[in-house]
C-alpha cells in the first residue's frame, strides 16, 4: 500500500474535528484504552484520532491505526476501517496481524478478491499457515472458485491430515456444492472427536436441511441452541426448519428471537419475507 495513502490520512485527521491540546499524546492513547475497556467506541475513536492529530509522525501511529481500523470495524465503519488498516500496513509492513485484519475486514465487505491478495501475501511468508489457508479457501468458495478452495484445503491435509480445519472446509464445500451426503459424513467424523461442540451441530443441521432431513436437523439445531443459546443464526436456522416443516408459528417466534439475540436487520428482513 502506498505511503501517500497515510499522509492522506494524516491531513484528514488533522483537518476533522477540533482539535484539544489540554492532553498529551500518552494520555490520548491511555484515555481511549480507557473508553475501549467501557465499550464506548466513538469516544475511543476520537481519542486516537486526536493522538495522532498532535503528533502525525510518531512512530507508534501505525499501531494506532490499526487500533482505529478495529474500534471502526467494531462500529460498522467499514470504509473508514479499510482506509485505517491500509495505512497501518504502509507503516508497519512487517506486521502480519494488520494484514490479516484487512484481510478479514475485506470478506466480511465481500470484497473477496482483495481478501484473497492478503492472503496470498501473507501466505508468501508462511505457506504452511492453516488459519490463513482455511480463510483462503473460504474466501475462494465465496467467489465461486470451488477448484482454489479445494487445492488450499488439500494443502492443509499434505502438511496436516488430521486438521480440522481442513475438513470443516471440505464439509463446507461438499454443502456449496450440493453433495450433502458427503458433508454429512465429514460432519458426523468431526461432531464425534469435537462431541462438545455446538456449532457443528449447528452446520450438520443446516445439511440435513438441505438433503430434506428435517427430523434430524430439528434435532440437532435444538441440541446446537440447547448448548448456546445466544447465537442468533441457530434461531434463523430452526425458523427454516420449522417452516418447511409448516409450523409457522413457531418459526416466527424463532425469528422473533433471532432479532432479540442480534441478527443483523438486513437479514432479518429477507427471513421476515420468507416466512410470513
Amino acid at each position: 500500500m502506498p505511503i501517500k495513502i497515510y499522509f492522506l490520512a494524516v491531513i484528514l485527521l488533522i483537518l476533522t474535528g477540533n482539535r484539544a491540546v489540554s492532553q498529551t499524546y500518552e494520555e490520548w492513547i491511555t484515555r481511549s484504552f480507557d473508553y475501549m475497556d467501557a465499550d464506548s467506541l466513538a469516544e475511543a475513536e476520537n481519542c486516537l484520532k486526536e493522538a495522532m492529530r498532535l503528533e502525525p509522525a510518531n512512530p507508534r501511529n501505525g499501531l494506532l491505526f490499526q487500533n482505529l481500523g478495529t474500534i471502526q470495524r467494531r462500529q460498522g465503519k467499514l470504509q473508514e476501517a479499510e482506509t485505517s488498516y491500509s495505512c497501518a500496513i504502509a507503516l508497519l509492513t512487517d506486521m502480519p496481524s494488520i494484514r490479516v485484519n484487512r484481510a478479514q475486514l475485506y470478506a466480511e465487505m465481500e470484497r473477496y478478491d482483495d481478501a484473497i491478495e492478503d492472503y496470498s501475501i501473507l501466505l508468501e511468508q508462511e505457506p504452511q499457515n492453516e488459519t490463513w489457508l482455511y480463510e483462503r479457501a473460504l474466501c475462494r468458495l465465496m467467489n465461486q472458485d470451488t477448484v482454489g478452495a479445494r487445492l488450499d484445503l488439500e494443502f492443509i491435509d499434505s502438511f496436516n491430515p488430521h486438521s480440522a480445519k481442513s475438513r470443516i472446509g471440505m464439509a463446507i464445500v461438499y454443502k456449496a456444492q450440493g453433495e450433502y451426503a458427503m458433508a454429512a459424513d465429514l460432519y458426523d467424523a468431526l461432531i464425534k472427536a469435537n462431541p462438545q461442540s455446538w456449532s457443528l451441530l449447528r452446520d450438520r443441521a443446516e445439511v440435513y436441511y438441505l438433503s430434506n432431513r428435517m427430523g434430524a436437523a430439528l434435532e440437532d439445531i435444538n441440541e446446537s441452541i440447547k448448548r448456546n443459546p445466544q447465537d442468533p443464526m441457530s434461531y434463523v436456522l430452526r425458523a427454516q426448519i420449522r417452516y418447511a416443516k409448516g409450523d409457522k408459528e413457531y418459526a416466527r417466534r424463532d425469528l422473533n428471537t433471532a432479532i432479540e439475540k442480534g441478527l443483523p436487520q438486513q437479514i432479518a428482513r429477507q427471513m421476515v419475507e420468507k416466512i410470513k
